[in-house]
């Protein structure tokens, strides 16, 4: 009797029939121990399954011994049992108990499996996800020809991308008294994950490296984007303590307000490269060096310093600049900015 395709896909899903739903000998065998039984069941012996198989197998001419090896394995899966383990001559039982049984370790063992493959495979994403594909082109053309070639530009997609190159070119090589900044024009995508991207900012600065964030005014409406994202309170008002520590101590960072229009959504490195973010959703930047276009990199570095100078600090926000920004007392923006963070 066939199985109907429920059935079939539930057995496929435990593992205990192929993608392809043919019978193994294992399901062929269990088939004839569940037809041979009475209910409620009797104990078969071996010799009354072997005889049983032979008959509905015949094209088969298979060993005892190749049916006691395919019975264990029944026995091991739990889908048949014996009904005494200790006597010299045993009998099987197999019934809706054991074939549940059976089912549930089978079940448990293909989770398990399942499990094991996946977080192999989540590895194996974020190994790749954390190649830099700018790097290796280097470092591969370099094996090959003994000679790095420079890359002068290159297309970034998705925010992590985007500061993974920063990482390389920026955050890695940034060294004191070098100048890094950093427009965020579009708040949005950048929300998400926002802490720890600042921290790695930080971590530069306390090289000695002269941090210049620039936010527009859409910080002050993080409460409409919350129900989106998920905003770690206990971890951005830690972050802004810190700044406020690291600034006592002379640390070069500091985060600015910008009021004006729109100009370069860009990260730089002095005037020697720059990524310039050219769209929001999803975030797509070009990042290039002062080889590729010199002219384009001093006029974002010079626009951006001219907005710096009139930009005021978000870490010296009073209560009446938030309540001229139209901020909620009581809000996130509040919560963060309050004195208890500058203790």
């Amino acid at each position: 009797m066939s199985l109907d395709n429920r059935i079939s896909k539930a057995l496929e899903l435990c593992g205990f029939i192929s993608e392809d739903r043919q019978k193994s000998r294992s399901m062929s065998l269990l088939s004839i121990i569940l037809k041979l039984q009475k209910d409620p069941p009797i104990p078969l012996t071996f010799s009354e399954i072997y005889n049983r198989f032979q008959k509905e197998d015949s094209d088969n001419k298979l060993t005892k011994a190749w049916i006691h090896r395919v019975l264990r394995s029944l026995l091991d899966a739990q889908l048949v049992r014996v009904e005494n383990p200790s006597a010299h001559r045993k009998r099987y039982i197999a019934d809706v108990n054991t074939v549940m049984a059976g089912l549930e370790q089978l079940k448990s063992q293909r989770i398990h499996e399942l499990e094991t493959q996946k977080n192999g495979i989540d590895r194996t994403i974020a190994e790749v996800a954390s190649l830099d594909c700018g790097d290796i082109a280097q470092a591969f053309i370099k094996n090959l020809t003994g000679t790095r070639q420079k890359i002068s530009s290159r297309i970034v997609r998705g925010v992590d991308e985007l500061h993974r190159v920063l990482k390389f070119n920026m955050l890695d090589v940034a060294k004191k008294g070098d100048i890094i900044r950093a427009t965020a024009l579009w708040l949005g995508p950048f929300v998400e994950g926002a802490v720890n991207r600042t921290m790695r900012f930080i971590e530069v600065a306390q090289r000695g490296v002269d941090v210049r964030y620039m936010l527009s005014t859409q910080v002050f409406q993080i409460e409409e984007l919350a129900p989106h994202v998920t905003i770690n309170m206990d971890q951005a008002r830690e972050v802004i303590h810190h700044l406020h520590m690291l600034r006592k101590s002379g640390v070069k960072f500091d985060i600015r307000i910008y009021e004006g229009p729109k100009t370069y959504n860009q990260v730089s490195i002095n005037n020697d490269n720059m990524a310039l973010i050219i769209a929001e959703d999803p975030v797509t930047a070009t990042w290039i060096t002062r080889d590729f276009n010199p002219d384009l990199i001093d006029n974002a570095v010079k626009a951006f310093d001219r907005d710096w100078r009139k930009a005021k600090s978000f870490l010296e926000m009073t209560p009446k600049d938030l309540q001229m920004f139209g901020v909620e007392p009581g809000g996130l923006i509040s919560k963060l900015t309050s004195r208890d963070n500058k203790e």
